[in-house]
C-alpha cells in the first residue's frame, strides 16, 4: 500500500507537468542584515514598533492562474503602502463589515489581490496602534485578532479581508485609496511576465490533492539561492568595542561600570543591579531585576518598551520581525516574553544552536525590560562567483516525495496509529501546515559558517528543514 501511494505521488507529479495551470513565482531579494555597525541607519522606536508587526510571507494573486510569493518586501514596499491604507480604514467611521464563509474566502486567491501573512495571530487593536491610529474603530471589536490581511486590487469596489484563520471579515471603506498600490502590483505582474526566465511554477495542494490547507508548492525550481557566510561578531570585538557596548546599555561611562573577564574570554559588566554579558558564543545577555510588582500586563506598552530598548541598544536594521509573544509570570509580576526572528538576503533564518531560543528573546513587564538575549550572526556579504554552479534546486514536492516515509511516520505518531496501509496521501498533505524556503544556520563556526538553503515543512507537531539540493533532513524541532 505504501509503495502504491508513492507511485501515485510520482504519477501525479508527471501529470502536473503537463496540466499545470496554477503558477507561482518566487523572488529572492538581496537583503543584508547588520548589527552594531555605527554606519548603518538604526530605526527609531516608532518605526521599529511598526516594523515588528509585519508579515513573514506575501502572496500576490494576479489571476486564477498566476501567483507570486515574497518572503521579504523591502524591494517593492507593498506592505509599507498597504499600512497607510489600512491605517485609514482602521480609523474610519464610514465602513461596512460583513462575514465571509470559509468556502467563499478560499476562492478569493483567484482574484487580483495581495495577502499578507503574519507569523502568528496579532491583536487587531495592537496592529492599529502600531500604525499610529489614534482611535481604532469597531473593526477591532468585530475581529479581535488577525493572522492574514487580504486586499482586493481588481476592478470594482475596494475591500480588505481580515482573517484569524477561523473567521473572516470583509471590510468596505469608501476612503480606500489603492491606486498607488495597484500600480505597483500591476508593474510587478508585468515584470514577471516579461522576464519569464528565473521564475518558478507553483500550485495549490488544496486544489490539486484536496489537502485541507491552501499551501502553494513549486513543481520545479530554476536558479539557486545565494551562498551566504556568517560570523560571530561578538568574538571579533576588542575590549574597546565591548566597553562601548556596555556604556551604551547602561548610559554611563566605563569608569562607573564593573568589568569581569572570564576564563573563556566572555565579559561581564555590572552597574546598579544591572548585568550585561557578552558571550564568546555570540550572544549578548542583559538582566535588570524588577523594581516593583507588575500586577497588570499591557501588550501595547510592552511592545513599545521592547521597540525602544532594542532600537537604543542594538541598532537593528532591516531583517528582524516579531515571531511570537507569550504571557509570563515571574513571582507576583505578569508580563510578556517576546521572540524575534530575522532574515538574510530576504529569507528567514533557522538557528541550529540548541542554547539559543531565537535571534532575540526579551522579557518585558510593561515599561520594564527584565531580560534580553540577542544572538548575533552577521552576514559577511562575501561575493562568490559561480554560485552553486552545477547544482539544481529541488522543489518542495521533491522533498515531500523523497521523505514521504518519514512524514508518514510523523503523521502516525501524531495520530497514535500504527496502520500505515490506511494513511491516504491527502491525509499526509493535510498534516502539513506550511512550506517555506529558508536558510539554516548550523552555528558551528565563528567565521565563514555557511548557511544551508532549506525547505522548511511545518507540521501539526513540529518543523523539519531539508537541504534544497539533496533533500536530506538537516534540522528538526518537534513539539507544539
Amino acid at each position: 500500500m505504501k509503495e502504491r501511494l508513492k507511485t501515485l505521488l510520482l504519477i501525479s507529479l508527471v501529470s502536473i507537468s503537463l496540466l499545470l495551470t496554477k503558477r507561482l513565482w518566487i523572488e529572492l531579494p538581496n537583503e543584508i542584515f547588520n548589527v552594531f555597525n555605527s554606519k548603518d541607519e538604526a530605526y527609531s522606536a516608532s518605526y521599529l514598533l511598526s516594523d515588528m508587526i509585519m508579515p513573514n510571507k506575501y502572496l500576490l494573486n494576479f489571476n486564477e492562474k498566476y501567483h507570486t510569493i515574497f518572503y521579504d518586501d523591502s524591494k517593492h514596499g507593498l506592505w509599507t503602502n498597504t499600512q497607510k491604507i489600512l491605517a485609514t480604514t482602521l480609523g474610519s467611521e464610514d465602513i461596512k463589515i460583513a462575514d465571509l464563509s470559509n468556502d467563499d474566502f478560499s476562492t478569493y486567491n483567484r482574484k487580483p489581490s495581495i495577502v499578507f501573512y503574519f507569523p502568528e495571530k496579532i491583536s487587531t487593536y495592537i496592529l492599529a496602534k502600531a500604525l499610529d491610529v489614534k482611535d481604532p474603530n469597531i473593526i477591532v471589536d468585530a475581529i479581535s485578532n488577525v493572522r492574514s490581511i487580504y486586499i482586493y486590487l481588481g476592478t470594482g469596489e475596494a475591500f480588505f479581508v481580515l482573517s484569524d484563520d477561523e473567521k473572516h471579515k470583509v471590510i468596505y471603506d469608501n476612503s480606500i485609496d489603492r491606486e498607488r498600490l495597484r500600480g505597483q502590483f500591476l508593474a510587478i505582474e508585468q515584470d514577471a511576465i516579461n522576464q519569464g526566465k528565473g521564475y518558478n511554477f507553483y500550485y495549490s495542494l488544496k486544489d490539486t490533492y484536496g489537502a485541507d490547507k491552501d499551501i502553494y508548492v513549486p513543481y520545479e525550481m530554476n536558479g539557486t539561492v545565494p551562498m551566504v557566510y556568517v560570523e560571530n561578531q561578538i568574538r571579533n570585538l576588542d575590549i574597546k568595542d565591548k566597553r562601548e557596548i556596555a556604556e551604551k546599555f547602561f548610559e554611563k561611562s566605563i569608569d562607573y561600570i564593573r568589568e569581569i573577564v572570564e576564563g573563556n574570554e566572555s565579559t561581564i559588566y555590572e552597574y546598579n543591579h544591572k548585568v550585561l554579558k557578552l558571550n564568546v558564543n555570540g550572544t549578548v545577555e542583559y538582566y535588570h531585576p524588577l523594581d516593583e510588582t507588575v500586577k497588570k500586563r499591557n501588550l501595547y506598552e510592552s511592545l513599545s518598551t521592547a521597540a525602544d530598548f532594542i532600537s537604543k541598544n542594538a541598532g537593528i536594521t532591516k531583517g528582524m520581525y516579531l515571531d511570537k509573544f507569550e504571557e509570563i509570570k515571574v513571582d507576583d509580576s505578569v508580563g510578556y516574553n517576546l521572540t524575534f526572528k530575522y532574515r538574510v538576503r530576504g529569507l528567514p533564518v533557522i538557528l541550529g544552536n540548541e542554547e539559543v531560543v531565537d535571534f532575540i528573546e526579551i522579557e518585558v513587564f510593561n515599561n520594564h525590560v527584565r531580560s534580553y538575549k540577542h544572538f548575533i550572526r552577521k552576514d559577511m556579504n562575501k561575493v562568490i562567483s559561480n554560485i552553486q554552479e552545477g547544482k539544481k534546486m529541488l522543489h518542495s514536492f521533491d522533498i515531500i516525495d523523497m521523505n514521504y516515509d518519514f512524514l508518514v511516520e510523523e503523521y502516525l505518531k501524531e495520530n497514535n496509529s500504527i496502520n500505515v496501509e490506511e494513511v491516504a496521501l491527502n491525509e499526509v498533505l493535510s498534516f502539513i501546515e506550511d512550506i517555506n524556503l529558508s536558510y539554516f544556520d548550523p552555528c558551528l563556526k565563528d567565521i565563514e559558517d555557511e548557511l544551508i538553503p532549506v525547505w522548511v515543512i511545518k507540521t501539526v507537531n513540529g518543523l523539519y528543514a531539508f537541504n534544497v539540493y539533496n533533500g536530506s533532513l538537516v534540522y528538526e524541532k518537534t513539539g507544539k
